[in-house]
């Protein structure tokens, strides 16, 4: 009875420390520590929907990269954690913004785009969300396009003494279905706004410069598409689809409960 009892401990034991782990793995999966850059060349890239943590400098300014669609609407925010009062010795104000892939910078229709945190305060929050982005629009507008989009941070206001003082960064971007009032156009943009990362680069013979591919996490397109079906289309396509189902079970049926013919008995 002692071992069978012992057994059953260290059975509760490791299926605890497993469930403990598999947690920890998941939330370490969500909040990921992903690098800036300091340029728009250099940003680092996001994956929607997930927490992207970092630890930085006063006076630095830090740009993340992410995809966006037509349709879609961005939610950009930002979490800092300053220093202590006693280790700053006045004010700080911070900046969110958005850039597209040409570089254009998306005014904010919504969201804290700046925000001031005084001496005793030790956290600040920044939010920003731009326009619904179109999917075609105009040469001579701004308006956001599908491709890729910048998310930059950085502190418009720092006293001298508190430069290259630590704050820990935490952004996140997500995006939504926009409103469906946003004007739409029969005309499609050719390829997605992706900024030349690689510019000057000296090609091979017969090589040709790729610069618009856009990494677009968990909403890529795949080879099959079911926009198709919207609308009355839906009705014809199950109808033969129950048509062509019940005609193979027919067969079926009909192969499994025939008699069989004696034709020289």
């Amino acid at each position: 009875m002692t071992a069978i009892r012992t057994m059953r401990r260290a059975l509760a034991a490791v299926a605890a420390a497993f469930v403990g782990v598999t947690l920890f793995a998941g939330a370490a999966a969500a909040d990921q520590d992903v690098p800036p850059g300091t340029t728009f060349l250099a940003a680092g890239t996001l994956k929607l929907g997930q927490d992207a943590r970092w630890s930085a400098s006063q006076g630095e300014y830090l740009y993340w990269q992410f995809p966006a669609k037509a349709g879609k609407e961005i939610h950009a925010k930002v979490d800092l954690d300053l220093a202590s009062g006693n280790a700053r010795t006045g004010p700080v104000t911070y900046r969110i913004e958005i850039y597209d892939g040409l570089r254009r910078r998306q005014p904010c229709v919504e969201g804290k785009q700046v925000a001031t945190a005084q001496k005793s305060d030790t956290k600040l929050a920044l939010t920003c969300v731009p326009r619904v982005v179109r999917d075609w629009a105009e040469p001579w507008s701004t308006d956001p396009l599908p491709g890729m989009y910048f998310v930059r941070i950085a502190a418009m206001d720092v006293p001298d003494l508190d430069a290259g003082a630590a704050v820990k960064v935490a952004v996140r971007v997500d995006t939504e279905d926009g409103d469906d009032q946003v004007p739409t156009s029969d005309r499609k943009l050719a390829d997605p706004l992706v900024p030349i990362s690689k510019a000057g680069a000296v090609l091979k013979s017969g090589q040709t410069a790729d610069t618009r591919s856009v990494a677009w996490d968990q909403e890529e397109d795949h080879w099959y598409q079911w926009d198709w079906m919207d609308g009355p289309n839906a009705r014809w396509f199950w109808t033969a689809m129950a048509t062509f189902v019940a005609v193979v079970f027919g067969i079926l049926g009909y192969q499994l409960t025939r008699k069989k013919r004696h034709w020289f008995s």
